[in-house]
């Protein structure tokens, strides 16, 4: 097999930060999304008139990317989509920023993928 195709396979390549959410007083790890939740992710926050929904963006980039510090559990399931777009909006964009990131989203590239 292929050594450079094993190397590049086997390379941890999502990063990961630690943020502290003082509104929630709690530290939480986000990180990044691969390229299959990232692209869902853009998919499902379209609607149908080709806009970005922000109450359908967030909470899946929030369940997808914030997990428990030091473990590999998920903080949140789709079953808490509701309760977090309820939460502090300050907290949640500061997650959703980070998430976006270090999956290497930016404004553009979200706005990029509504004109396609």
């Amino acid at each position: 097999m292929n050594k450079l195709r094993n190397n590049i396979l086997n390379t941890q390549d999502i990063s990961s930060e630690n943020l502290y959410i003082p509104e929630w007083k709690v530290e939480v790890e986000v990180r990044g999304l691969s390229g299959s939740a990232r692209n869902r992710i853009l998919s499902n926050a379209l609607n149908k008139k080709g806009e970005i929904d922000l109450n359908a963006m967030y909470p899946d980039l929030i369940i997808a990317s914030l997990f428990e510090p030091g473990t590999n559990e998920r903080i949140f399931g789709p079953e808490d989509r509701d309760i977090l777009n309820a939460k502090s909006g300050k907290a949640l964009e500061r997650i959703a920023r980070v998430a976006m990131d270090l999956s290497g989203l930016n404004e553009g590239q979200v706005e990029e993928k509504v004109k396609n």
